[in-house]
């Protein structure tokens, strides 16, 4: 990969590319809340006496895309692209298959079936790379058509108070979160490639909160 091919990562994400070891420095930074948010799910799983297994995994994917994030904004080393994009798809492939495990007929060995979309994952990454960005997409979106069927079913067995309380909290975070993807837009009116603020930065910031809400809502708030 050449270094001009380099320069268009992250160029329709709004801030100014600059030729340090940071070339977006607010969305790289703004990019370890990912991160973040794995690490804190790894500590309060460690804490508890529930199955880590699911949890771990998740967290890692986490982790991992804060990680590749910064790959992909900082100093967009070759295969900044893929460090970018297969984690993302990793992450929502696990939530689609915990989603898929709960509605009807379950089939069970959620991780065993993981293991499996994530290696299809990892294939299709290697040999199509381009298409890892459109089908996260779409995977994605079957996670939030999955989560309002689980949710108007109520096949998660949350606890009363919690039930309405932590939809609403995803879905408003879910949305504030998108139109900050939209707006932070390098041909969006709102860009301002030179600010010390970034709203693709602060979409990295919401979209994490995102990702940290399910697993509350999703795994660590279910009753046993």
């Amino acid at each position: 990969m050449t270094s001009a091919v380099l320069r268009e990562l992250g160029e329709t994400d709004c801030e100014t590319l600059g030729n340090g070891w940071l070339a977006q420095p607010v969305n790289a930074l703004s990019s370890l809340a990912y991160s973040l948010i794995g690490i804190v799910i790894v500590l309060s799983v460690l804490r508890s006496d529930r199955p880590r297994g699911g949890p771990i995994v998740y967290a890692g994917c986490l982790v991992a895309v804060g990680l590749g994030s910064v790959a992909f904004h900082g100093p967009q080393l070759s295969g900044s692209q893929l460090m970018h994009d297969l984690p993302i798809l990793l992450t929502v492939l696990f939530m689609i298959n915990h989603d898929l495990d709960i509605l009807p007929p379950r089939a069970g060995q959620e991780l065993a079936k993981f293991a499996g979309l994530a290696l299809a994952a990892v294939l299709l990454a290697v040999t199509i790379p381009v298409v890892v960005a459109p089908l996260s997409i779409v995977v994605a979106g079957a996670v939030v058509v999955a989560e309002i069927v689980i949710y108007r079913r109520r096949l998660r067995p949350i606890a009363a108070p919690h039930r309405r309380r932590g939809w609403v909290a995803i879905a408003a975070f879910a949305v504030v979160g998108g139109a900050s993807w939209v707006l932070g837009r390098s041909n969006s009116p709102l860009c301002e490639p030179d600010a010390w603020y970034q709203l693709h930065g602060l979409w990295h910031m919401l979209s994490a909160v995102v990702f940290g809400l399910w697993y509350w809502w999703a795994i660590a708030n279910v009753r046993d």
